[in-house]
């Protein structure tokens, strides 16, 4: 068989270091595997072909981005970092939303998605718990952006968008694998009767969990099935080009084939930040001069110390 130029860089990607970190997000914020993870957990694309929720998927998909905390993100798309000095700035792993053409009201034409990838099952803090933070985040910040609260303003909160929190779980006990989890804002009626069914599903979190010896057995679940074909790093290569195409029907468009191609250099990246922590570690214990290490770097002192400190030393100390 004769591989395109997508199969050919698949063929030189380490299969064993797919679930990277950043592998992962930079797989997952391709538009055709997006939209085949909407179509499954998102209630406006049940009706939608996969091209058709490709298309909705409005602008560029955010990788490491947009900040959780407030204040610091337009929804629109701009970003503005203000953040305290010292203080860290989480972000969302993926942001993006959808235009639905389908609804003519603009409340429901536009869902706000965000993807978070998730490696380590054992977290510490329940994760379901963690995604609906993520949810509440995302509708807070729209206040200004999407919703008002002004007098003047004669919809205020009803302009609010849906928000969803998508959780990919690759490494999970096979016990707990094979699922998808949903957790949303539903109405209950403790007294009386009321027809009223307004709109009020704003947030959902999703936990779809993959079983970390890729066993799919009486999963019966397509996305589950190809989720954890694309992250089964003991597959090879060109098998999982021929499972994708032949399988599940994924094209291989121009911006997979640039996305995989990003993947094949993030090996030697991850190489090279290894190395630089190493002998930042090694200065930082007095086994190297700064002189030193930045000689083995190749670059200048003044630069080391810059690179050093942007890595979380404190370098004052040796100097």
């Amino acid at each position: 068989m004769k591989l395109t130029n997508t199969g050919k860089t698949i063929q030189q990607i380490p299969q064993a270091e797919l679930k990277l970190d950043y592998q992962i997000k930079k797989v997952l914020s391709c538009k055709p595997i997006l939209a085949r993870i909407l179509a499954e957990v998102v209630e406006e694309c049940k009706d939608m072909s996969y091209n058709e929720i490709e298309k909705s998927i409005e602008g560029d998909v955010l990788i490491d981005r947009v900040p959780i905390e407030p204040g610091l993100f337009n929804i629109v798309g701009n970003s503005q970092e203000d953040f305290q000095v010292g203080e860290g700035c989480v972000r969302y792993d993926i942001r993006t939303y959808l235009k639905l053409d389908k609804y003519s009201e603009p409340e429901l034409a536009k869902i706000l998605i965000d993807v978070e990838a998730q490696k380590d099952e054992y977290t510490g803090y329940d994760l379901p718990i963690r995604g609906i933070f993520y949810c509440s985040r995302m509708i807070s910040s729209q206040l200004g952006q999407e919703f008002s609260v002004s007098t003047n303003d004669a919809v205020k909160y009803g302009n609010i968008k849906k928000v969803y929190s998508i959780w990919i779980c690759p490494e999970v006990a096979q016990k707990r694998a094979n699922c998808i989890e949903k957790f949303c804002i539903n109405k209950e009626m403790l007294c009386g009767n009321d027809n009223d069914d307004d709109r009020y599903d704003l947030m959902s979190t999703i936990i779809i969990k993959l079983s970390k010896k890729h066993d799919t057995d009486g999963a019966n679940n397509t996305l589950i099935n190809m989720l954890t074909d694309l992250f089964n790093e003991t597959i090879s290569a060109e098998k999982k080009i021929k499972i994708l195409e032949q399988k599940y029907q994924l094209p291989i468009t121009e911006e997979v084939e640039r996305e995989v191609a990003d993947m094949c250099t993030y090996t030697t990246y991850v190489e090279n930040k290894g190395r630089e922590r190493e002998i930042f570690s090694s200065v930082q214990e007095g086994d190297y001069s700064i002189k030193r290490g930045a000689e083995k770097l190749g670059i200048t002192e003044t630069e080391f110390v810059k690179r050093m400190e942007e890595a979380g030393y404190k370098v004052s100390a040796l100097i």
